[in-house]
């Protein structure tokens, strides 16, 4: 008998008595375009998604390869994909990343804004080293990311 994994997918609570072996990549591919499939290695940050854990007094956000990562592993997790990002508006970070043209084929883009949205979810400081520090495992074919690690990002208020 499967033990039904239960998690929060961007505003939604999620209940599924899929293999906890199942990796989180497939499961969003079926209901979620957002998350893309590249790699499957963890390396180009394509299916990047952020897993959100109480740490007693606030949720933490850390960027996580979605293609390494057991369905069984985000139990009483928050998960946000690109698609937890919309609202009616764009976020500070998407609309940067919009105005300066930073988007090509826009394959990397859903897993570079989730990156920097971590980051800035975390971060005490914003330190410009430490927001390109941010998009590494983030790569980008297009050589958009010259253009993302350039562009001046204001400072979000940030609210998942």
């Amino acid at each position: 008998m499967t033990q039904a994994i239960n998690f929060i997918l961007n505003n939604k609570d999620i209940s599924t008595d899929l293999s906890s072996g199942k990796i989180v990549l497939d499961f969003l591919r079926h209901s979620l375009r957002g998350t893309k499939e590249a790699c499957r290695e963890g390396d180009c940050g394509a299916c990047l998604i952020l897993v959100g854990k109480w740490d007693g007094n606030a949720v933490s956000y850390q960027p996580v390869n979605s293609c390494l990562l057991p369905l069984g592993e985000i139990e009483g997790q928050h998960i946000v994909t690109i698609e937890g990002l919309k609202n009616n508006d764009l976020t500070p970070i998407q609309a940067a990343i919009v105005e300066e043209g930073a988007t090509q084929c826009g394959y990397c883009t859903p897993g570079i804004a989730l990156s920097l949205t971590g980051f800035f979810l975390n971060s005490r400081t914003l330190d410009a080293s430490a927001a390109i520090a941010a998009l590494d495992g983030n790569l980008c074919a297009e050589f958009g990311l010259n253009k993302i690690v350039v562009m001046s990002v204001p400072q979000p208020a940030l609210k998942i």
